[in-house]
């Protein structure tokens, strides 16, 4: 039986032309980040050797965690990667009942709108990083979002 803590946590999410990859991993300093790939269609295929790849960092999980509960209307997080080129955005789009994820780097974009049971996947999982990186456990951490980064952020217009 494998252990649950060597498994990383993590889910799909496919849409009609392009999937995302969501998965709390590792940044070279060993600092637990909410990593991020997703590829466009090839033909009949998923083409993930041509990948966006990009993490999350402690500075950016709680306004992305802000946006998956509601709190603000968009997140986005951009200059990632060596050549500071990708970017993710996320915006809710409540009327479609979905969140609509974009994931790009210069030439190259991956839209994938995300349905209510993925996005419930993405709040856990990306509570479950933010808890890794502070130490709170994710009760703790809903709370404090809630409390602070949530009103500061939907106080900026």
């Amino acid at each position: 039986m494998t252990d649950r803590a060597e498994t990383p946590l993590g889910f799909h999410v496919y849409g009609s032309g392009a999937a995302l990859k969501f998965e709390q991993g590792l940044n070279e300093q060993g600092k637990p980040v909410l990593a991020v790939d997703g590829c466009n269609k090839a033909g009949s295929h998923f083409d993930w050797g041509n990948k966006i790849m990009l993490q999350l960092s402690d500075r950016e999980v709680p306004g992305l965690l802000c946006c998956v509960l509601g709190l603000i209307p968009e997140f986005e997080a951009r200059n990632h990667g060596a050549t500071r080129n990708k970017s993710v955005h996320l915006v809710n789009q409540p009327a479609k009942q979905r969140i609509y994820v974009k994931l790009s780097r210069p030439e190259y974009a991956v839209k994938v709108p995300m349905t209510p049971d993925a996005v419930f996947k993405l709040g856990g999982l990306a509570l479950q990083v933010l808890s890794a990186q502070t130490g709170f456990d994710p009760s703790t951490c809903l709370a404090m979002l809630r409390g602070t980064a949530g009103r500061l952020y939907s106080a900026h217009p």
